[in-house]
């Protein structure tokens, strides 16, 4: 059985994720989130797959938080096969985070801080438990507004956190450290979410169906690599 850490897992991708692996009847899902008790969709999921799924308090912002969970993680299982750091946050529209003219450096760095650092603390602390893992994966779950090839003039903070998640996850991958843990970063697509909005193109079950048959998929040949959903290469 496949031992799947999900960060952000109470809501839009990352609830998706979890609900399909416990679905799948093959991995034992531990599914972090800021706030258990007011996560209710997670709450009545694991009503019915107690078996499949842990929910875990893991605020990416806290190294307190970070290293409980790990301690939990290890206890229950004593490994990770794989790691999907998907907890983000996306500032939407006048907030002084996205257009030039109203930036703030304190809400740029909060964005930059909770999508790109906390998810490189996040695997630092869980690389043990990864090098203990079958066929360990990190994934980095990131967007096709951290391409620079791609990029466009506006949502500033979220742009620059997902370049720098990017970049997180390609020295993760040809990090010494991290010899035997193959890492990359997966672009969702533009998701029916929360967060994506209500104009998204695509439905949670069709993002987060692709990204399992991708991640069920990768070798050490993959990582470094940035992967659309679909198993199609990205231009960083």
């Amino acid at each position: 059985m496949q031992r799947v850490l999900i960060t952000g897992a109470n809501r839009g991708i990352g609830f998706e994720l979890a609900k399909q692996y416990v679905a799948a009847g093959d991995a034992l899902v531990f599914a972090g989130c800021r706030k258990p008790a007011g996560a209710a969709a997670l709450n009545d999921l694991v009503q019915h797959a107690a078996d499949r799924l842990v929910i875990v308090q893991l605020d990416v912002n806290d190294a307190q938080s970070i290293a409980a969970a790990t301690e939990q993680i290890a206890a229950r299982a004593g490994a990770l096969d794989i790691l999907i750091n998907n907890a983000g946050i996306n500032p939407r529209g006048d907030h002084q985070s996205s257009h030039l003219g109203s930036l703030s450096a304190d809400d740029v760095s909060e964005v930059i801080t909770t999508n790109a650092v906390g998810s490189l603390i996040v695997t630092q602390a869980c690389r043990t438990l990864l090098a203990a893992g079958d066929n360990p994966r990190v994934v980095m779950i990131s967007s096709g507004m951290g391409s620079m090839q791609r990029t466009r003039g506006d949502s500033y903070a979220y742009r620059m956190s997902k370049a720098a998640m990017n970049m997180a996850a390609r020295v993760l991958a040809f990090d010494a450290a991290m010899a035997g843990i193959t890492t990359i970063t997966a672009n969702p697509g533009w998701v029916r979410t929360d967060m994506g909005g209500a104009s998204a193109v695509l439905e949670p079950e069709e993002s987060g169906a692709g990204l399992r048959d991708l991640i069920g998929g990768l070798t050490n040949e993959d990582k470094g690599k940035f992967y659309q959903y679909d198993g199609s290469e990205l231009p960083w």
